[in-house]
């Protein structure tokens, strides 16, 4: 009885250190996953959603006469599926292939589907008008990809040339697209569109912001995008003075930016109600994340800004704009009720955390954010009733 005591003894004792090296394993190996270089881990930060699946009645293009992986321009075959599809409530498809458009495509209360963003490829051939427009309840643009055959400069900014532009559209979305070159913004939401969601999409080598909300627009949830070598911001909510109303109630979460983007990553200048969570933003030529009024752009007011779970590493590269990492900043208007919590600020090339401005800055609060500085100042706080509390690295 007694060596069989022993014995269950030692296995049992065995089959604890066993699982204890197993967790330990596991521990080790997420540790290493959250501490991979932002550049390697960004991949895996993005959560993907799959593509709306495409109906059996929905209006092929092919049906409507375009053509794939040809020099024939296909803009009148696809714009007139999508006219089909909105008298008969039904979805239009993309099937794989390469299709060309000569013309800014018009999608007003329809469904375009294609097989996948690798697969299914609206090529625009004018740079000057190449924008997908999406109008009216209920868009939804998924799986495929809208690339630009060249590019112009940026210029007057014309909406034209965008990607893809929300045009007053209300509950839409835009979701597994892929975006590659544009000469103004990759996706931009204006003329007080409502209610929509900018999920899972990537995008590359914008001329202007990646993501922009403005004119009004609310109620936009922008999740688990890529956003890299923007022309400008990343993804910004911003509100001008000349605007009918103030962008708000925005939700920016799960987002990975940046990687040599031209200006700032996650921005709001002008805007209330907007939350900016779990994102990563890396390598931006200017702060990684900005709260601002701007007086040089004419922008409204700034008002309860959450920022939470953020990892903001390496921004304010450019040598001349000297940015920290994260920085709040008014000269006009008033910020106010702007918070930070649990936020990761690494590497910086201008310091850390920055507020100031000659305008008029209200309460913000730093609250468990981890601050591990490398060059500059780890605070330079010249405006504001600051509250810190429980900050590391302050």
């Amino acid at each position: 009885m007694n060596n069989r005591r022993l014995n269950k003894r030692i296995w049992w004792i065995v089959a604890v250190v066993v699982a204890a090296a197993a967790a330990l394993a596991i521990w080790r190996g997420a540790a290493f996953m959250n501490n991979k270089p932002a550049e390697e881990a960004g991949e895996e930060a993005v959560k993907q959603t799959e593509p709306v699946p495409i109906p059996e009645d929905a209006i092929s293009v092919a049906d409507s006469g375009a053509t794939a992986d040809d020099d024939t321009d296909d803009f009148d075959a696809i714009q007139s599926a999508i006219d089909q599809a909105a008298e008969s409530g039904k979805a239009v498809y993309v099937p794989a292939g390469n299709y060309r458009l000569s013309k800014i495509l018009v999608v007003k209360g329809v469904s375009l589907l294609g097989d996948g963003a690798d697969q299914s490829i609206l090529t625009s051939t004018n740079p000057e008008n190449g924008s997908i427009d999406i109008e009216g309840d209920g868009v939804v643009l998924s799986g495929f990809a809208h690339v630009y055959e060249t590019t112009v400069e940026r210029g007057d900014g014309a909406n034209d040339k965008n990607s893809i532009t929300v045009r007053g559209a209300t509950n839409f979305k835009i979701q597994n697209i892929r975006i590659d070159k544009s000469s103004t913004a990759g996706i931009f939401v204006g003329y007080q569109s409502k209610d929509g969601v900018i999920q899972s999409n990537v995008l590359e080598r914008t001329g202007a912001d990646g993501i922009h909300i403005t004119d009004g627009s609310s109620g936009i949830l922008v999740e688990n995008n890529t956003v890299k070598e923007a022309g400008d911001d990343t993804i910004a909510v911003v509100s001008y003075e000349e605007n009918p109303a103030t962008s708000s109630d925005v939700t920016i979460r799960g987002n990975d930016v940046g990687y040599n983007s031209k200006a700032r990553g996650i921005s709001v200048v002008g805007g209330e109600n907007v939350k900016i969570e779990n994102n990563r933003i890396y390598n931006t030529e200017m702060a990684g994340i900005y709260i601002s009024v701007e007086k040089e752009w004419e922008t409204r007011n700034v008002k309860n800004i959450t920022v939470t779970g953020n990892t903001v590493d390496h921004t304010g590269t450019r040598l001349t704009a000297e940015h920290p990492n994260v920085l709040v900043y008014a000269s006009q208007g008033k910020i106010d009720e702007v918070t930070f919590n649990n936020n990761t600020i690494t590497d910086s090339v201008h310091g850390g955390i920055g507020v100031w401005g000659s305008g008029d800055i209200g309460n913000i609060y730093f609250d468990a954010n981890k601050l591990e500085n490398t060059q500059g100042l780890a605070t330079n706080f010249k405006s504001g009733k600051i509250h810190s509390e429980d900050n590391i690295g302050f």
